[in-house]
């Protein structure tokens, strides 16, 4: 059978001290114990026992003491030797404490959209990997290898006039804003335009602006100049030859609801002018 007797203790009025002394039947007198359990702070739930001389005398000081007691001062009770025992223990812990380094800080990891400019600037978002990136430029040289392509087909004819054409493309948002994302100028959703819009529109109008997002994918394009069909004479288009071709421009559009890209390229041949019609279709008699 064990007895557990228990009383608060004061250390300058910030730590309590809880002493308790478990008195069991058939164990001596030398090896009955009293246990310091740390109720506050970094110590909390850690143990430490002093084994006293005469359990007994220290059991009996406690039924008769039930306030609290304060540390900071020497202590004339009886057992002296136990209490001022513990007394020193607890100051010198103490010391030790206030002694040690405040541990470091550890830096902020945002999880979330920033909420105030001092969050992001405490930890800074980390940037796609090298994964991603090289994704991300596979993705690209994807376009412009399908632009080359559409330029050299047979039906597209450059006459002196721009050409458009349409390439489009299944993307996760995540997908999508690892291509596009700080890319080109942002029409929609802007503060001024839809904010809450669900449909992304991205215009590419400058040459700047379209090196910038192709890089080293961007290539020479070619194509084929054809004669005007049609006009007075019934003219027929003809193929005259290849041509170098060049992007004017691009817009992007992209849906977050359906993940569908859509992306619209306009394309002249580099110094193309008017091209005249073909030989005249029309029979003579």
């Amino acid at each position: 059978m064990s007895t557990t007797f228990e009383y608060p203790l004061v250390i300058d009025e910030a730590t309590r001290v809880r002493v308790s002394i478990s008195d069991k039947e058939n164990a001596p007198a030398a090896l009955r114990q009293t246990t310091l359990a740390l109720d506050g702070g970094n110590m909390k739930g850690k143990k430490r026992t002093l084994t006293l001389v005469d359990g007994d005398a220290c059991k009996k000081y406690i039924d008769a003491f039930l306030g609290e007691l304060d540390l900071s001062g020497a202590l004339p009770a009886t057992p002296q030797v136990v209490v001022e025992a513990l007394r020193l223990r607890i100051l010198q812990l103490e010391d030790q404490l206030y002694a040690q380094a405040p541990p470091a800080k550890r830096a902020r990891t945002i999880t979330g959209p920033a909420t105030s400019s001092s969050s992001s600037s405490e930890a800074p978002v980390a940037g796609p990997s090298k994964a991603e990136e090289k994704k991300s430029k596979m993705q690209i040289k994807k376009i412009f290898d399908r632009l080359k392509k559409e330029c050299k087909s047979d039906g597209l004819k450059f006459q002196g006039s721009p050409k458009t054409i349409k390439i489009d493309e299944v993307w996760e948002q995540s997908e999508f804003e690892a291509i596009f994302s700080g890319q080109g100028t942002l029409i929609q959703p802007t503060p001024n335009n839809k904010p809450k819009s669900t449909v992304t529109i991205i215009h590419f109008k400058t040459k700047a602006q379209v090196e910038e997002f192709f890089g080293n994918e961007l290539k020479d394009l070619r194509g084929n100049r054809w004669t005007r069909g049609g006009g007075p004479h019934f003219a027929k288009s003809l193929k005259q030859g290849p041509c170098d071709v060049q992007i004017n421009s691009f817009e992007v559009n992209y849906s977050k609801n359906g993940m569908k890209c859509s992306l619209k390229f306009e394309v002249s041949e580099v110094g193309g002018g008017y091209c005249p019609y073909g030989p005249s279709q029309r029979r003579h008699s």
